[in-house]
């Protein structure tokens, strides 16, 4: 066994010496492999954080820790369930004006971003901002944090709109994966890739501060990105 399949070898068997030792009798009896639900097809989805979660050649459901996903989701995916997902932000049930600020967060380089609660009038299909975003698209607040805080490497991931010096488009992937096998030793491969794109003044001041998020979709999708986007683990 080479030293780098012995390490990953020695990180699934980590995770599963840790997750028998913090759960008590009762849990860990319905963590073993005869569990219910321990084998089986799971389906999920990740915004790609950049951390190298392969795309051509399959993985291990263990491995997912070491991307960026929680261990209670890993848990839960190798019980053969789908992880809990939070939906649409908390914030976004809150009424308020469409200039109101809904959030706001630093992009990868630092440079802050302001999401609205906007407008969205379908007759005209004129609008901007979370309401926007979630009445046409089908995103979230998290979707579109996770876009411009994950976008692609380099220059392909944040590119200055042609005319708006100020305006930026983020482009980030989502991957779909299917999983097969047994408890955390699952069998994972990427069978989709959803690419996102967001938009993003810093220049248009409301009053004192940009304007921030104008919207976020899908690339490629007419109207509504598929739920998968949306409920992803690791957002």
């Amino acid at each position: 066994m080479n030293a780098r399949r012995y390490a990953v070898a020695s990180a699934a068997l980590g995770l599963a010496a840790g997750l028998f030792a913090a759960a008590p009798a009762s849990a860990a009896a319905a963590a073993t492999p005869s569990a219910q639900g321990s084998s089986g097809d799971v389906e999920f989805s990740v915004f790609d954080n950049g951390s190298g979660i392969p795309r051509n050649s399959s993985f291990r459901l263990a491995d997912l820790g070491r991307h960026g996903v929680p261990e209670s989701a890993v848990k839960q995916l190798g019980a053969g369930k789908a992880p809990r997902t939070a939906g649409a932000d908390a914030e976004s049930h809150v009424m308020s004006g469409p200039d109101d600020l809904v959030g706001q967060w630093k992009d990868r380089d630092g440079w802050t971003v302001y999401l609205r609660r906007g407008y969205y009038d379908p007759a005209r299909d004129r609008g901007f901002g979370l309401t926007k975003i979630e009445q046409k698209h089908n995103l979230t607040m998290k979707a579109v944090r996770a876009t411009t805080q994950y976008p692609r490497p380099g220059a392909a991931g944040k590119q200055q709109m042609n005319g708006r010096p100020n305006t930026y488009n983020y482009f980030t992937d989502v991957l779909h994966v299917k999983c097969s096998g047994w408890w955390i030793f699952k069998t994972c491969r990427v069978d989709k890739v959803q690419a996102v794109r967001a938009g993003v003044d810093f220049g248009a001041q409301i009053p004192m501060l940009p304007k921030g998020v104008i919207t976020a979709y899908c690339e490629g999708v007419q109207g509504r990105c598929p739920d998968w986007v949306k409920n992803a683990i690791n957002i």
